[in-house]
């Protein structure tokens, strides 16, 4: 059910983020509502595993100029995933980077510079779809 839920939100908005450089907040809080109702765990945890993914996008907003409805999507697919152990979510997080790197590579070979906007939203998708498939 998660698998499928990451799959139809991914599609959704990575397409709007392709399009706009945005993740708008009616979109991110829909899927972080729905995130609430799938967690088979109490909601301490969740809020728990959300507020440490939200301080980790905000530094890695401040060190790769991700933008916010990136940052809160991390904390929103994190805690999804339901993984809280520093192990699962540092593959995660490889995960996370390894697919924002073929995506800043996609875009230097299509546009020839790096100076664009690059949408985040398709890597972290893809990278926490990458990472479920594997477990």
């Amino acid at each position: 059910m998660v698998l499928t839920l990451l799959i139809v939100f991914g599609v959704i908005i990575s397409r709007i983020d392709i399009r706009t450089h945005r993740i708008p907040n009616r979109v991110l809080i829909f899927f972080f509502l729905l995130t609430i109702a799938m967690c088979n765990h109490d909601l301490s945890r969740f809020a728990r595993i959300s507020a440490i993914s939200f301080l980790f996008g905000l530094l890695f907003s401040t060190i790769m100029h991700v933008g916010m409805g990136d940052v809160k999507l991390i904390s929103i697919l994190i805690p999804l995933i339901g993984k809280d152990h520093i192990l699962d979510v540092t593959l995660l997080l490889i995960c996370i980077s390894v697919t924002s790197i073929v995506a800043a590579a996609i875009t230097v070979l299509k546009k020839g510079t790096i100076s664009v906007t690059i949408p985040w939203a398709p890597s972290l998708f893809a990278a926490s779809i990458l990472y479920l498939a594997t477990q």
